[in-house]
């Protein structure tokens, strides 16, 4: 137990500082927003192209992980939004309910978490959960989400959704790899350096800024849903993710990764987004309590999982 804990103390005690700075003044949340566009925009998209170009290509992407995982999410936001059908939401809340289920925050907690763990490997399996997250989840979440505006404001929102993918700088960061992880192009030493030191700093950063998040959120709204919803990401995600990961084959040390990573808070996006929709106070109380109670999942991946 002392191990877990010499393991997860450092991860919420970075969190617990930055809510403490941004909640006794030291800083005020919109100064982070500046370091929080530096770990989206430059700290994880250099971390992205580490991981992929330093080692080749058979060695980051991996196929069952990718499949078993990829399932585990479809799986998790279809289930999701049944629930928020059964609840009586309308089309976007139900969307709503399955990205709260299914998204983890991978890049500001999860991989920091990962990484203290099993160190360098942990860049892969960030780079795999960013694709199924980017190209599956999010494009799918939109098109389900705005359902209710007929087939041409699906397809418009599509568009949109794949223009903005094609400029996110993580996606970009994998796309820039692929020449170095296949071998065709050599890479050089310099840009390896540069894209280590600069994705070094990100993960702590990442964690001091959603501590600074975490001020003036409440717990409101249909408390019985946020429960359930917050189990739902917290429990049944990571169940899925290892029984699809054990279906396909996977080793141990896949079957940890993977849990690990989904037994994470929500996403802070999924917050940002239920406000987008009206339901701002919803999706801060799931995020304020996914991140409180992923305490207690950690340490029991943790425990069982090593």
């Amino acid at each position: 137990m002392l191990q877990i804990f010499n393991i997860t103390a450092p991860i919420f005690l970075i969190i617990g500082l930055g809510y403490g700075a941004v909640r006794f003044g030291v800083f005020r949340f919109e100064e982070l927003r500046g370091t929080a566009k530096f770990v989206m925009k430059v700290g994880l998209p250099a971390l992205v192209f580490f991981a992929i170009a330093a080692k080749p290509v058979n060695e980051v992407f991996n196929a069952v992980y990718l499949a078993g995982y990829a399932v585990a999410t479809l799986a998790a936001f279809f289930i999701g939004r049944l629930f928020g059908r059964l609840r009586g939401g309308d089309a976007r809340l139900a969307a709503l309910s399955g990205f709260s289920m299914s998204f983890s925050n991978t890049g500001f907690i999860g991989y920091p978490l990962l990484s203290m763990v099993i160190g360098d490997a942990a860049g892969g399996y960030f780079a795999m959960n960013v694709l199924v997250e980017n190209m599956l989840l999010i494009p799918l979440f939109f098109i389900l989400a705005d359902s209710a505006d007929g087939d041409g404001g699906r397809l418009k929102n599509l568009a949109a959704v794949l223009k903005n993918l094609l400029k996110n700088p993580i996606i970009l960061a994998q796309f820039a790899a692929v020449p170095f992880a296949f071998g065709w192009l050599p890479l050089p030493a310099a840009l390896l350096k540069t894209a280590g030191v600069l994705s070094a700093g990100s993960g702590p950063v990442a964690l001091f800024v959603i501590g600074g998040s975490l001020v003036g959120l409440s717990l409101g709204g249909r408390l019985a849903d946020v429960f359930l919803l917050t189990a739902g990401k917290l429990l049944l995600f990571p169940l899925l993710v290892v029984g699809l990961l054990l279906l396909f084959g996977a080793p141990r040390d896949m079957l940890f990764a993977g849990a690990l990573l989904a037994c994470v808070p929500m996403a802070s996006m999924v917050a940002i987004i239920h406000a987008q929709y009206g339901h701002e106070q919803r999706g801060a109380a799931i995020m304020l309590l996914t991140t409180v109670l992923s305490f207690a999942s950690i340490s029991l991946v943790l425990l069982f999982g090593r």
